[in-house]
This record gives C-alpha cells, structure tokens and sequence, in this order.
C-alpha cells in the first residue's frame, strides 16, 4: 500500500508544477519542457498498467485448475518419482501416437509439437486456443501449476481408462516384430541335378580326359540317383551323407583343381592329378553302392514275389511243365 501512496504523491506533485508554470506567464518557454513531462508520464502509466495485468495473469495460474473446475491449493510444492515420471511418459507416448492435444481442465490444454511425442519437453501449453508457452518454460515460470499438470497427468495414467490409453507394450512389441529383421530362411537342399550342373561346369575347364571321363560318369550315376529317387521317395534317408558331405567336398576339390590349372609346371601338380582320378573313382563306387542300397529291398520283395508267383502256378498245374506231365500220365 505504502508503494503505490508514494506512486500517488509523486504524480501530484508534478501537476503542481504544472499548474505554477501555467499561471507563471511562462508557459511558451517551458512548451519543450511539458512535451517531455507529458512523454514520461504516458510512459510511467503505460508500465504500470502492463506490471498490473502480468501480476492479474501469475496470480490467475497460480491459483490453479482442474478438471471438474475447483481450483487447486496455491503454493503446493510436489515432487515426483522417477517410476511416476515413466507412468506419465507411457500415457503420453500412447495418447499422442493418434492425437495431437490432450485436455486439461475446461479452457488448458497440452499439444504436441513435431511429429512424434518423446517426453515433456514435446509439449506446448494452450489456454483458449491460445498458446502460453511450451510446457518447460510453464514450469519455470508457473512450478505450483505446473505440478498440479503433472498431478493430473499422473492420475490419468493410473486410470489406464480403455478408450484412451492403447497398450503400449503390446504395441511397441509388435512394432519391434515389424521393424526387426525378418529371419533367414533355411538354404534349400541341393538336388542330384545341382550337383550335375556344378560338377558339368566344372569338367568344362578340366584338360585331363581321365578326370573328365570319371566326372562323366560321376553326373550319370547322379542322374540315375535322382530317378530313384523320385519312383522311391522313402529313401531320401539314404542319400542324406551324398548330398551334405560326399557332394559337396567333391566341388570343392573340383574348384581348388580347376584354379590350380596355371600350375601344371609345379611338381607337386602331378601327384595332385592321380590323386583327384582315384577320387573320382572311389565317389563313384561309393554311389554305386548307394544306388544298390536304394534299390535292394526292393529288389529282394520283387525276388520273393516272382517266386510265389511261379509256386503257386506250379501247384495249380498251369505251368508249362505242369501241363506236359499230366499229358504224360494220362497216355
């Protein structure tokens, strides 16, 4: 009170010298003078005015807000814990993924700004659909309404009401599902006719006719594999070591060989070259047996079968030698 009493005693004085140099006689001399008076004291109400609305502002948020209207306790200092900050940033992260401002009370809302929300410092605060300022500096300047916003915001996360909040977690694990990586699928097994194809390229480049006769051979052997094993596909077991081990280090000897070419003049090339012709050799034994292992069982039922066939012809006498027999007794 004693502040603005002062303000009013100083304004009085000064229109008492303004009134003595108007009836002094003196006033075209002193015209500069009350310009200037005039300037400074427009100025002064101006500055009074602007500091009394901002005070009418602070004390308007201060006194606080909620949402059913009754205001807060002005002055609450309240603290929050970093679970309660996290439970706050779960409900805003899931809030702001399909909206772009969230209510608070009846005239203050929170927008976000940018494309995405990622914490508080998203957020700009709105009263009227005017905006304040963002949500930081709110808090800088307004703490104790700033707290009750957090309040509030906490108490809408611990609602965890249905048509508000999407569960964040199941959505953020499907969407890490969605963004990582699709896993590798299973390399496909190789054919006879892969191999075929491989082992005929190769032989292209392979001068010596000894080893390309034992590959020709080895390519037809593979195509009578992959024969039976389409008339018999229950011995697919019996071919899994050819196709994952046999095969495969064959193609590889065949591909270390053939880019060893250039060093036929080496000593160690000959020895090299007997060696790969006596492997060549034994894989083609080895499918050899193979082929046999396909097929014996197959062979012992067809065996077993054309026997009982001919026995039982035999008993029935229709047998060519049966019929000359009975012939034969008959006479």
């Amino acid at each position: 009170m004693s502040r603005y009493r002062g303000r009013g005693n100083g304004n009085n004085y000064i229109w008492w010298i303004l009134i003595f140099l108007m009836f002094s006689g003196g006033v075209g001399a002193f015209i500069p003078l009350l310009m200037i008076l005039a300037v400074v004291m427009a100025v002064m109400f101006a500055a009074v005015g602007a500091s009394k609305r901002e005070e009418g502002r602070t004390q308007g948020y201060n006194s606080g807000y909620s949402r059913t209207g009754n205001y807060y306790r002005a002055g609450s200092s309240s603290k929050y814990s970093a679970a309660d900050m996290a439970k706050i940033n779960v409900y805003l992260r899931s809030w702001y993924r399909t909206r772009r401002s969230l209510p608070i009370g009846s005239n203050i809302d929170l927008r976000i700004h940018g494309q995405r929300y990622a914490s508080l410092a998203s957020l700009d605060v709105y009263r009227d659909n005017t905006y304040i300022c963002s949500l930081n500096d709110f808090g800088r300047r307004y703490p104790d309404s700033y707290n009750e916003i957090l309040s509030e915001l906490l108490n809408m996360s611990r609602q965890n009401r249905a048509d508000e909040v999407i569960d964040v977690t199941a959505t953020e694990t499907a969407q890490r599902k969605e963004e990582a990586p699709k896993q590798q699928e299973a390399p496909r097994q190789k054919t006879a006719e892969d191999f075929m194809n491989q082992i005929n390229q190769l032989n292209d480049d392979i001068p010596d006719e000894n080893i390309s006769n034992g590959l020709y051979e080895t390519c037809a052997l593979l195509k009578q594999i992959q024969i039976l094993q389409d008339r018999f596909p229950g011995s697919a077991d019996k071919l899994k070591k050819l196709y994952d081990y046999y095969l495969p280090i064959l193609v590889r000897i065949l591909t270390q060989y053939d880019n060893l070419q250039a060093a036929q003049t080496d000593p160690a090339y000959e020895e090299t070259k007997q060696k790969l012709n006596r492997t060549i050799s034994l894989i083609n034994d080895a499918m050899k047996t193979i082929i046999s292992s396909l097929t014996d069982q197959d062979f012992i039922n067809l065996s077993a079968d054309i026997s009982t066939l001919e026995a039982v012809l035999q008993k029935d006498g229709l047998t060519s030698d049966g019929q000359m027999s009975t012939r034969n007794g008959g006479m």
